[in-house]
C-alpha cells in the first residue's frame, strides 16, 4: 500500500525520517520498489509533481469481446424464454 502526505509547509527532517521508516512497496508486476509513504507539498503538487507509483491498469490484458449470442445461452427477456420452456 502507498500513501501520500500533503502539506502546506516544507516537511521537517523528522517528517522525512518518519516517512522513510515506513519502508518500500515492492511492485510484483514491475519489479520496482516505491516508497510506502511519500510527502508532497501543495506547491509541488500544483507544479505537477506526482507520487512514485506503478503505472495504473497497464498490467492486465483486456478480454476479447464476445461475438454474437451463444447457442446455449438462455435469454433474460420473457418472450424469448417461452421458446426454451417448450423444449
Amino acid at each position: 500500500m502507498l500513501a501520500m502526505f500533503l502539506t502546506l509547509e516544507e516537511p521537517t527532517r523528522p517528517m522525512r525520517s518518519e516517512a522513510a521508516s515506513a519502508g518500500f512497496y515492492q511492485s510484483p508486476g514491475w519489479q520496482k520498489k516505491y516508497p510506502r509513504l511519500q510527502i508532497l507539498t501543495i506547491e509541488e503538487l500544483l507544479a505537477g509533481k506526482q507520487i512514485e507509483r506503478p503505472p495504473a491498469n497497464v498490467t492486465f490484458k483486456k478480454a476479447p469481446k464476445a461475438k454474437g449470442r451463444g447457442a446455449d445461452q438462455l435469454s433474460l427477456v420473457a418472450e424469448d424464454r417461452d421458446e426454451y420452456e417448450a423444449d
